[in-house]
């Protein structure tokens, strides 16, 4: 595994406890102030974003591997997981808020404390094992 690649793992770990800690905030004040279908609500907006934090995090390491051998295909494998991550987050919220009924307040409140974790990782380069 090259150094880049440890470094990405190890972010992209922080990243997601970071929004997993965030969800559950959320989740648990609405909880306590408007009950249990808004908590659920923001914990499915939150989970949409956990799952295109994943997405994204496979998606580079892929474009690492195609950029080894060319690098624009290395760059088409980036712009199609960006694609990807927004048709999976437009399509699955659409499917919360109109088949499971849930709250679009709540759904994109969850989802947005979520993408909040980007602004608290720090990506530290002197890996340390």
């Amino acid at each position: 595994m090259t150094f880049a690649a440890k470094v990405m793992q190890v972010t992209v770990r922080r990243v997601l406890a970071i929004q997993m800690l965030i969800v559950m905030g959320v989740s648990a004040a609405y909880l306590a102030t408007a009950g249990i279908h808004m908590a659920q609500s923001a914990l499915y907006g939150g989970s949409i974003a956990l799952l295109s934090t994943r997405l994204m995090a496979w998606r580079i390491t892929k474009a690492a591997d195609a950029a080894a051998q060319d690098s624009n295909r290395g760059a088409l494998v980036i712009y199609a997981g960006a694609v990807q991550r927004f048709v999976l987050t437009l399509v699955l919220m659409a499917f919360g808020m109109g088949s499971l009924k849930l709250s679009p307040l709540a759904v994109l409140a969850g989802y947005a404390a979520a993408q909040l974790a980007y602004t608290f990782n720090k990506v530290d380069t002197r890996l340390r094992t």
